[in-house]
């Protein structure tokens, strides 16, 4: 299998099962990925590019010791070397954090139960004022988290204070939050349009029962197995909000069928 920075873990794993232990050995973090639970929540999100800042090592390092067990490269890895000790801002690099009130969440014992994150530290970011910053401290960089927090508004900072600790400072930019969000717009073609159309050639997934952020992370890791030309029918509970600029940033359309206040059938296609 040819690889480059921006193929996904979870390619990595599905076409050969040896790189759980490959980049384990570059990071003992990323032997978590032994769990099912976190396999899904985050190698389908994350690519070989972001690993390697996540882990705080060179991509040019991950890429090599990938290519030890047979795959092989189809671009310059563009890697750069990341000092434990560097702090940098990493999406709007004119902004200057404000920390006048900091509240901190520590989500290692979170992870340790094996359980992802994510949906306590959006809650979190729900109860929280303008003027107050979150501090997640962690063991890696949330990448996924911040791809999406960008998007909402948020600027980040990311401290590695130590080797296997990483601080990450949230918090909302006024200047961000006053430029027109462009708004997502579902495809315009008709649902039972969209449904005859891909008739003979649609998966079919049901995630209405499973718990947070399951949904999401069960819809990616689908699409994922998606061949061109299939589409995928989701029963879900409601329109899922964090999934739209996921789909959005992979190229996907989708059409809804709301059906009742907890019945939405979507069709995700390209």
């Amino acid at each position: 299998m040819k690889i480059s920075s921006k193929t996904k873990i979870s390619k990595l794993i599905n076409e050969n099962e040896k790189t759980i232990e490959i980049i384990g050995s570059i990071n003992k973090h990323f032997k978590k990925l032994s769990n099912p639970f976190l396999r899904k929540a985050l190698a389908s999100r994350v690519s070989i590019a972001e690993a390697a800042r996540i882990g705080g090592v060179p991509v040019c390092v991950m890429i090599d010791k990938l290519k030890e067990i047979g795959f092989e490269t189809v671009d310059e890895c563009g890697c750069e070397s990341v000092s434990p000790a560097d702090k940098y801002r990493l999406n709007n690099k004119t902004h200057i954090m404000r920390k006048e009130k900091v509240i901190e969440m520590d989500v290692r014992p979170i992870l340790e139960g094996g359980v992802d994150p994510f949906e306590a530290i959006m809650t979190q970011l729900k109860t929280m004022d303008d003027n107050e910053t979150l501090l997640i401290i962690n063991t890696f960089e949330p990448i996924p988290l911040l791809n999406l927090l960008k998007k909402k508004g948020y600027v980040y900072e990311t401290e590695r204070p130590e080797n296997g600790l990483v601080h990450t400072y949230l918090e909302k930019d006024d200047s961000e939050a006053e430029k027109e969000v462009k708004e997502v717009v579902k495809e315009t073609s008709a649902f039972d349009d969209v449904a005859s159309r891909f008739k003979n050639s649609m998966n079919e997934i049901d995630v209405r029962d499973l718990e947070m952020p399951m949904p999401m992370v069960s819809i990616l890791e689908a699409l994922e197995q998606l061949d061109d030309g299939q589409a995928l029918y989701v029963h879900h509970k409601k329109l899922p909000q964090y999934l739209i600029p996921e789909m959005e940033d992979r190229g996907y359309k989708w059409v809804s069928d709301e059906i009742d206040d907890d019945n939405i059938k979507l069709i995700i296609f390209k």
